[in-house]
């Protein structure tokens, strides 16, 4: 806890092949990061051994423990609002932090942190060991945008179906596919958002976001802007019939 009450976190990276003024460089790029859905960095210290990383506590803690812990279920409001906010913050530091975006590099829903409000936000961005970010010369910058896409598309796989990416043996993106594929959709969504009243037209077009983002092909995936706006426009029409029905 610091001395004005807020209490921090300290992640600790170990054998991150970067060196400091590297290191320092993209810890100033993140700082830019000012949007309310992503958790930039309050502090870091850098040395040859190890990198170690300052952030505020988030209460509700990873999106990871909500789905898969012990918790009641969210539900479907719930589920949509993050996935919008999550597309949201994603598509601006794709487009807005730096002079390219930045790349997240590990998002999964355990990077996704829950504040005191239920409030959704990225955390650890940026902070994988790759090659320079701004390099496209053999069009890996874009590889690596793309490869956001995918790991949000799989985060929206774990909110519809409740499930684990990797449990049982199972990989969840091939098991959501093959249940599409033999076109029993209504078997992938997570039970306890069919046995509550959520519109199952608008978790079918949320799912078939998801699977367009997980294409195995990175040059097929959209963008996360556009992501953000299809996502977006599945909320509005969720509000609009919340408003009516009530």
């Amino acid at each position: 806890m610091l001395d004005n009450g807020m209490m921090v976190v300290v992640k600790r990276i170990k054998d991150w092949t970067i060196s400091s003024h590297d290191f320092k460089q993209r810890m100033q790029i993140l700082s830019q990061a000012k949007h309310p859905h992503l958790l930039p960095p309050l502090a870091f210290y850098s040395s040859k051994q190890e990198k170690l990383l300052v952030y505020e506590y988030q209460q509700n803690g990873s999106l990871f423990k909500l789905l898969h812990g012990t918790r009641k279920a969210l539900d479907w409001t719930s589920r949509l609002g993050i996935a919008a906010t999550i597309a949201e913050a994603l598509a601006f530091l794709h487009q807005e932090v730096g002079h390219h975006g930045i790349v997240h590099g590990n998002l999964k829903s355990s990077n996704i942190l829950l504040n005191k409000n239920m409030e959704a936000c990225i955390s650890e961005c940026g902070i994988m060991d790759m090659d320079d970010q701004r390099s496209s010369a053999d069009g890996g910058a874009l590889d690596m945008l793309k490869g956001d896409v995918y790991g949000f598309g799989v985060i929206v796989l774990e909110l519809l179906t409740g499930k684990l990416v990797k449990g049982n043996g199972i990989d969840l993106t091939d098991w959501v596919q093959s249940v599409v594929r033999e076109e029993w959709t209504g078997e992938v969504f997570d039970k306890s958002l069919i046995s509550e009243y959520a519109s199952e037209e608008r978790m079918v077009n949320l799912l078939q976001v998801a699977i367009r983002c997980v294409n195995p092909s990175p040059q097929v995936r959209p963008t996360m802007n556009q992501v953000a706006l299809i996502i977006n426009t599945i909320k509005e029409e969720d509000d609009k019939s919340f408003i009516y029905e009530v």
